[in-house]
């Protein structure tokens, strides 16, 4: 046999080498994950189920809690318990009445052991024990407890022990109870739970010879304890596990301590509503044992696999190997390979002819699905750019025979716009975002595996589409959220996704593209979203439009008036006017908002500075360049700042300056009729508002007084020095309606422009 593996066979011999090898490997590594990792794994398995079985007993608990406690309020909305309890001289009979009623009540509950009422202004005790029986002696703790329950926040059970002999027989009975009180009241009632109904719950979880169940409450006070029932009230708290069990801040958890110098795995859940903690505590040679078992258990049957492997290595040997030498000579005799034969292992000499023949293959495959692709991208593009003209029967002949996994009809477009670290880089990394888009297209694929059809078109470097049967609904979102959170977790880039319209057939594949694309032109108003949906985009944008010409009108005012707060208000209610216009009007207002600016003020105001720092040619350049309508906001509030703050530094004429031209275009030009303020302003190049406003902070009097009172001057003197009618001086001075320059000289000089001529001769 060794003859046989020295002879050609060295391939053969390597396998058994290897088989020994991993098989020792694996036994020796499967030992020390086991002997390190088991017991921990034993460790949260017993920690795991006794939490569940802790939760469900702290259910029922609860349960059992809240029967007793709907048993209180029954007897404190029953008249004659209230009655029997208030009263101070109760009579035989309403004293068998109010014993009866609780009679009953324990009656009706087995797990109830017995109701107190508790009158504190006589002390007297209307009870369900034998009547013979004096509460504060068999219960010595009654009084304190009602006091300690009056200081109690909330409802909660208190321990304390019933002790006596009765009919010559000893009673000592662990009780838990609900105490009902009345505020200025000494009055109570007492449900008394018997212990054995809550440790019946623990004993329903099994008991063991290694484990214990227990209830402490926050204080350390011993509860039950299935082991020790007689530790019932005793104070627990100095025990080192108890201790920490208080100490945490966990509801549920579990850790491993010693008690009585062994160790113990110690689980424990919190009840915060009767605010006890309950324990179980599993001894850890218990749960070692298993682990040994399981270690030994593995190596034996690691060692059984190795043996069996072995020997069937061994007796295969002959019927696979003389086989296979015939194949190495007829293939070396019909192929001869380059290399020294007594130096290379003939099963390496097969895997390289077979490697180089599956190379080719798979090397001619690929191909074949290249080129497949293409044409059906090619085919999907020109659907998308309405390029086909055949019909839907040629249409669904090349989906079938383009394997194009769509149905023709019912299909929807979504436009994928990259965004993150590889977006705006050069050229170079072009390839790796071919790489990362077939890593988005792989996770489309299993988002929506059951959409049965989707297919991926690149549009550019960080943009592609995705083409699918149409979905609707929240199905539709829900798995876009799922896709946008795939994408951004595993590959760290962030997806904006435009949605078209549904198209009901292939040929209408064109229009849910351009709509996907316009919905992503959204991002404009909202860069805060990851999905454009266009449908619901259009059920929220305004149907009828109107450009807001008296805005704009208003603003131009606010801005030639120097009134900086107006204008920025005018601009917020310009964006606010159109919020709920589509993106197109939108665009097309904020751009012509702009182009009327830059023609009002470009004449009075450089404003190269505004767009010059943004690298542009022009105002309206720099608006459209804009992607985000906070920063358009922005900028157009910059926009009105540089403005007013140019026009109010006059920084090509003083407004005096403009003042003085004004008065000696208006002395040589007021004897015109046609002179008004509108002309003055024409004639300065400055808007009929700036130049009133200048005019008035000047000349301390309005245009048109000015002008009437140089005319009257005049008038005044032709009067006195000369011949002229009235007519005559009215039209010389600019006046042509002889009835209003009458009525304006009367209102001046209280006389017409005769008796004034008259008066003054006669002085």
């Amino acid at each position: 046999m060794l003859g046989l593996f020295k002879s050609r066979g060295s391939f053969l011999s390597r396998i058994i080498v290897a088989i020994v090898t991993v098989f020792v490997f694996s036994i020796i590594l499967i030992s020390i994950i086991t002997y390190y990792y088991n017991s921990k794994i034993n460790d949260k398995h017993t920690s795991d189920t006794y939490q569940k079985l802790l939760s469900q007993t702290n259910y029922n608990i609860e349960t059992l809690y809240e029967r007793v406690f709907q048993i209180g309020e029954q007897l404190l909305n029953d008249s004659e318990i209230i009655r029997g309890l208030y009263s101070n001289e109760l009579n035989p009979v309403d004293s068998m009445k109010v014993e009866s009623r609780i009679d009953e009540v324990v009656s009706a509950n087995s797990y109830i052991n017995s109701v107190y009422l508790y009158n504190g202004d006589t002390g007297r005790y209307i009870h369900t024990i034998n009547k013979d029986v004096d509460i504060p002696t068999i219960d010595k703790q009654v009084t304190e407890l009602i006091d300690v329950r009056k200081n109690m926040k909330k409802m909660l059970f208190l321990p304390h022990l019933q002790s006596y002999v009765y009919d010559s027989k000893s009673y000592n009975n662990h009780i838990l109870s609900l105490i009902f009180t009345y505020s200025g009241t000494k009055n109570a009632i007492f449900i008394n739970l018997e212990l054995s109904a809550v440790l019946d719950l623990f004993n329903k979880m099994g008991n063991s010879a290694y484990s214990n169940f227990m209830i402490v409450d926050k204080k350390g006070l011993n509860i039950i304890n299935s082991k020790q029932p007689d530790l019932f009230m005793h104070d627990s708290s100095d025990q080192e596990f108890i201790s920490k069990v208080i100490q945490s801040e966990g509801n549920s958890n579990h850790f491993i301590d010693t008690i009585d110098g062994k160790k113990y795995l110690i689980t424990y859940v919190y009840n915060e509503k009767l605010e006890w903690y309950l324990i179980n505590t599993t001894s850890y040679e218990y749960l070692s044992k298993d682990s040994f078992i399981f270690l030994r258990n593995i190596i034996l049957i690691s060692l059984i696999v190795l043996l069996v492997s072995i020997a069937a290595t061994v007796l295969l040997i002959n019927k696979i190997y003389m086989p296979f030498g015939k194949v190495v000579k007829m293939i070396k005799f019909s192929r001869p390979f380059d290399t020294a034969s007594e130096h290379y292992d003939d099963v390496e000499y097969v895997s390289d002819v077979f490697k180089g023949l599956i190379h080719k293959v798979t090397s001619l495959e690929d191909l074949a699905v290249k080129d497949r692709n293409k044409l059906k991208e090619g085919f999907l593009k020109e659907l998308l750019n309405q390029e086909v003209s055949s019909g839907d029967y040629d249409i669904a002949a090349n989906f079938h025979k383009l394997e194009i996994q769509l149905n023709t009809s019912n299909l929807r477009v979504f436009v994928l716009i990259m965004e993150g670290e590889y977006v705006n880089v050069s050229n170079q990394i072009d390839i790796r975002m071919s790489l990362v888009k077939n890593a988005v297209y792989e996770l489309a694929l299993r988002i929506f595996a059951d959409n049965e059809g989707i297919e991926k078109i690149e549009t550019g470097s960080h943009s592609m589409v995705l083409i699918m049967n149409s979905m609707e609904g929240s199905g539709l979102d829900d798995k876009l959220n799922s896709f946008l959170h795939q994408v951004e977790k595993i590959m760290s880039i962030q997806l904006k996704i435009g949605v078209g319209e549904r198209a009901e057939t292939a040929q209408g594949l064109w229009h849910s593209y351009e709509t996907a694309k316009e919905a992503l032109h959204y991002a404009f108003l909202n860069d805060n979203e990851s999905v454009y949906d266009y449908d619901k985009i259009q059920s929220n944008v305004r149907s009828k439009f109107s450009y807001p010409v008296k805005l704009e009108s208003t603003l131009l005012n606010h801005l030639k008036l120097n009134d900086c707060s107006a204008a920025l208000e005018d601009i917020n209610d310009l964006f606010e006017e159109i919020k709920d216009c589509s993106i197109k009007d939108i665009q097309a207002t904020l751009k012509q908002i702009g182009s009327v600016i830059d023609k009002e003020f470009n004449s009075i105001v450089d404003l190269s500075p505004m767009y010059e720092g943004y690298q542009h040619a022009s105002l309206t350049n720099v608006i459209s360049s804009f992607t985000k309508v906070d920063s358009l906001k922005q900028y157009y509030h910059e926009l009105v700042h540089f403005i007013i703050q140019e026009l109010k530094g006059n920084r090509f004429r003083d407004s005096k300056e403009i003042v003085k031209q004004a008065c000696e275009y208006i002395h040589l030009n007021y004897r015109k009729g046609e002179l008004s303020a509108d002309s003055v302003a024409t004639t300065l190049n400055i808007s009929i508002p700036y130049f009133s406003k200048l005019f008035n902070e000047n000349m301390r009097v309005s245009f048109s007084t000015y002008v009437t009172n140089l005319r009257l001057a005049e008038a005044e003197g032709l009067l006195l020095n000369t011949t002229l009618r009235v007519k005559e001086i009215g039209e010389q001075i600019g006046f042509f309606n002889s009835t209003y320059f009458i009525t304006v000289f009367k209102k001046k000089h209280g006389l017409s422009p005769n008796q004034y001529r008259q008066l003054k001769k006669a002085n």
